[in-house]
């Protein structure tokens, strides 16, 4: 399938658009990256295979990035962009995104409704259990995520600590829509995916043996390959 890759901005921001031919929808997509790193190809790589097997065209803004825009600045572009999809866009509208930018896309969902979520590895509280569970199997085995990283990305993106309450959407949501989560579980932010689903009823997949970031990590693309097939069946 040929698969048009445009680009755009929104507010001061790039989007990257890849627009697959007969589009059967929109979903926007936030990328990965501790809040810190732009919009790279590997990212892109992953919306254009995701464009191909869904049909569906993908919009990945290069949004705020935490190095400039502490919380909550870069949630608030992320929301009003979401919102701007919403409200313009006459197909079905999905969301997704993975690590940070499914964070970043959790906390944007009071915005718009989406028709069905994805997200994969996501972050979804910024008050980790640090003694217990995943985040503590770390210290142990060494999960491609380590705390001391984990706690640089936090001190970035929200420097203030009352305020990361707030900036999590494990304890500030209500509802959300019909959603799926794809959790590695050698990642050191499993336990919190885990809790996220069994308070709002999300579907979860575990891919046992996958570390976080599979989808850019070259020894991760077994799992790659699997996620793209379980995004094709949940979105599609």
């Amino acid at each position: 399938m040929s698969i048009t890759t445009q680009e755009s901005s929104y507010n001061g921001c790039r989007i990257v658009s890849l627009i697959p031919e007969n589009s059967q929808g929109t979903m926007v997509w936030f990328h990965g990256g501790g809040w810190m790193i732009e919009l790279g190809e590997d990212a892109i790589a992953w919306g254009r295979d995701l464009a191909e097997a869904t049909k569906l065209t993908i919009h990945m803004p290069d949004y705020p990035l935490a190095r400039d825009f502490a919380y909550p600045k870069s949630n608030a572009w992320c929301s009003d962009y979401w919102r701007h999809i919403c409200q313009t866009t006459t197909e079905k509208c999905y969301l997704g995104g993975d690590s940070a930018g499914a964070h970043l896309a959790l906390c944007s969902l009071p915005a718009g409704r989406p028709e069905k979520a994805l997200f994969i590895y996501a972050v979804t509280t910024l008050l980790p259990i640090r003694n217990a569970g995943s985040w503590a199997a770390y210290q142990k085995r060494g999960w491609s995520l380590s705390p001391r990283l984990m706690d640089y990305f936090y001190d970035a993106y929200c420097p203030n600590h009352e305020e990361r309450f707030g900036a999590s959407p494990l304890e500030q949501l209500e509802n959300i829509p019909p959603t799926l989560l794809i959790t590695a579980a050698n990642d050191i932010l499993a336990d919190q995916q885990t809790a996220f689903a069994h308070r709002f009823g999300a579907q979860q997949i575990i891919y046992e043996g996958a570390t976080h970031i599979f989808l850019s990590r070259e020894d991760g693309i077994t799992y790659r390959e699997r996620a793209l097939k379980d995004a094709v069946a949940w979105l599609c």
